[in-house]
């Protein structure tokens, strides 16, 4: 009897023992080694590496249908501005400072609001830095961010009180005057369609508005071909653009304009008095307008 229990103790110790054994065997076939772990971790720094691009496009696709939304409004309250004036298109002519394309007069915003342009459909989405200058700036002078269309008058006109100055948003093509032009009156931008000797950067550009000229009532030629308003996007070194180099071609466009992904231009969207929006890529781009050191493309 002595000896049949010390066996089943000398069995229990033996089978105690083994079961310790076995786990600790099998602790060691079910967890990571270092150098396990570190292959895991590289492999998804490089997965992750991979998802950045596509993800980003994913994001820059769903903003540039934002701005295409916005281009509808553009678009349809220009013709309905145009419906209810004769078929003239709206414009306002500035005052003072340098009336570049990019400026306009202190009551097209207002203008523009009547027939649905709100306050953010001034501003692009793929550039979001343009309307969060514009609130810092509102914040800082007015004691809150913008919030209604005369205050986005007051940072257009901090520098020049007699225009809007809106080149880090969208710029309008436009006539100097309203109603039919005088005689001997300047257009700006300048009609280059009608003229025979154009200026150098204008021989190769392909422009549309050196074809059909910039559009002023809803029934001229050009109505369909050349944006009433389009995104931002030019070189130069001045008027607020940062292009490292200044030319004529598209790769030289500021990457602080048009669409960007990734450092990448993917181009800019335009809106037509005729009601349509069209998304022009890199290849379709042309160079439209020439202010000194600065040019312009759509």
């Amino acid at each position: 009897m002595i000896l049949f229990n010390i066996t089943m103790l000398r069995m229990d110790a033996s089978t105690t023992g083994g079961m310790a054994i076995r786990n600790r065997c099998d602790f060691k076939r079910t967890a990571f080694t270092l150098i396990e772990l570190l292959v895991v971790i590289a492999t998804l720094a490089i997965l992750a590496v991979m998802l950045l691009p596509a993800l980003a496009g994913t994001q820059a696709q769903s903003k540039t249908t934002a701005c295409t939304a916005r281009y509808r409004q553009w678009a349809a309250s220009a013709n309905l501005y145009a419906n209810d004036h004769q078929g003239w298109l709206p414009t306002d002519n500035p005052a003072g400072g340098g009336a570049l394309v990019w400026d306009v007069g202190t009551r097209l915003p207002s203008m523009m609001y009547s027939y649905g342009v709100d306050i953010p459909d001034w501003f692009c989405p793929m550039r979001p830095a343009a309307f969060d200058n514009a609130n810092t700036w509102a914040q800082a002078n007015l004691g809150h961010p913008i919030q209604i269309i005369t205050n986005l008058v007051a940072y257009w006109t901090r520098q020049f009180p007699n225009e809007c100055v809106i080149n880090d948003n969208y710029w309008v093509p436009r006539w100097n005057g309203t109603g039919p032009i005088p005689p001997g009156a300047t257009l700006f931008p300048v009609d280059l369609s009608q003229k025979t000797l154009k200026p150098p950067w204008a021989a190769s550009s392909g422009s549309t508005s050196l074809i059909y000229g910039w559009p002023r009532r809803l029934h001229d030629m050009g109505v369909p071909y050349v944006p009433f308003v389009s995104d931002a996007a030019g070189s130069g070194q001045i008027i607020g653009l940062n292009s490292p180099v200044v030319g004529t071609s598209v790769t030289n466009i500021a990457p602080n304009t048009a669409h960007f992904v990734n450092g990448k231009l993917i181009g800019v969207n335009c809106a037509y008095a005729d009601g349509h929006v069209a998304s022009h890529t890199p290849d379709q781009m042309s160079l439209a307008y020439a202010q000194g050191a600065s040019f312009w493309f759509y």
